[in-house]
């Protein structure tokens, strides 16, 4: 079994090397700012929380350029559909201070877990509102919206949530890291996107979709299936590569189970090539 594990990380690592074949070597173009220094939120203008995140949410707070003084950045936090310490709770005061010489602090938000299932949009809006000098200009992103999503679904529900964030998805004998978030239907439609190495570190990153379906006598475990798709994208050059997979998934393990056939229809030559990937929460 050993050996045939090897052999197919072979011939997938072959495949793969056909890549460089499109690849060609460029760098990338310096870019020096001269303009004024400026304070921002170094984050996307939308983010998703789950309630259940054990660990605090970080906005960093940044300046364009090091001061010779300590910086306060003033701070609002508007709320919708939310309570203060019941959803959510802000652990750290405003203003924030950057310390002189220094490039950055952060706000902290630490979502509150709870058992009811609330379907209704809650977000999060925190807003720089000022900064104690004045030659710093407020620039984009000024405020950031988060999104607080539910973990709590129906119990005929798979909980997606189990996966989401970072993972390790093994294959064989390797293991590469990835991620996972709720698909259509966020984490209580009942299926999981994993972006990820799904053949080890020396392949590319691709997006495959998880169907989860609950076994009705045993609620905590199911089947898990990928319907097919271009293993490595439908604009690579590797697009004829088709993934597949069933399985199943067992919350109280925190294991999805994924035995795949990776198939190339366009070349009559090519056997395909089985195995498993085994997704867990990292």
């Amino acid at each position: 079994m050993k050996g045939e594990m090897k052999s197919q990380a072979k011939i997938i690592i072959a495949i793969i090397g056909l890549l460089s074949l499109f690849r060609c070597d460029q760098s990338a173009d310096k870019i020096l700012y001269n303009g004024p220094a400026f304070v921002f939120l170094d984050t996307k203008e939308t983010i998703q929380l789950y309630e259940n995140q054990k660990t605090p949410l970080k906005i960093p707070v940044k300046v364009s350029s090091a001061q010779t003084d300590n910086t306060q950045v003033t701070f609002e936090v508007v709320g919708d559909n939310v309570l203060l310490n019941s959803d959510y709770k802000i652990q750290t005061s405003s203003p924030v201070e950057i310390t002189r010489a220094k490039y950055e602090t952060n706000i902290l938000v630490q979502p509150v877990d709870n058992s009811f299932i609330q379907p209704e949009s809650r977000t999060i809006t925190i807003r720089i509102k000022s900064v104690s000098n004045p030659k710093l200009l407020i620039q984009v992103v000024k405020e950031v919206k988060i999104n607080l999503l539910d973990d709590d679904c129906a119990p005929t529900v798979p909980k997606v949530s189990i996966w989401v964030g970072d993972l390790n998805v093994s294959s064989g004998g390797s293991t590469a890291t990835g991620t996972g978030e709720g698909g259509v239907g966020g984490i209580c439609g009942g299926s999981l996107v994993v972006t990820a190495k799904l053949f080890g570190n020396d392949n590319p990153s691709t997006t495959m979709t998880i169907l989860m379906t609950q076994n009705p006598t045993t609620p905590t475990r199911g089947t898990a299936s990928v319907i097919r798709f271009p293993a490595f994208g439908a604009d690579s050059p590797l697009k004829d590569y088709q993934y597949e997979a069933s399985g199943a998934y067992d919350e109280t393990a925190k294991t999805i189970t994924l035995n795949f056939i990776l198939s190339n229809p366009a070349d009559a030559t090519f056997t395909p090539i089985t195995g498993t990937n085994i997704i867990t929460p990292k």
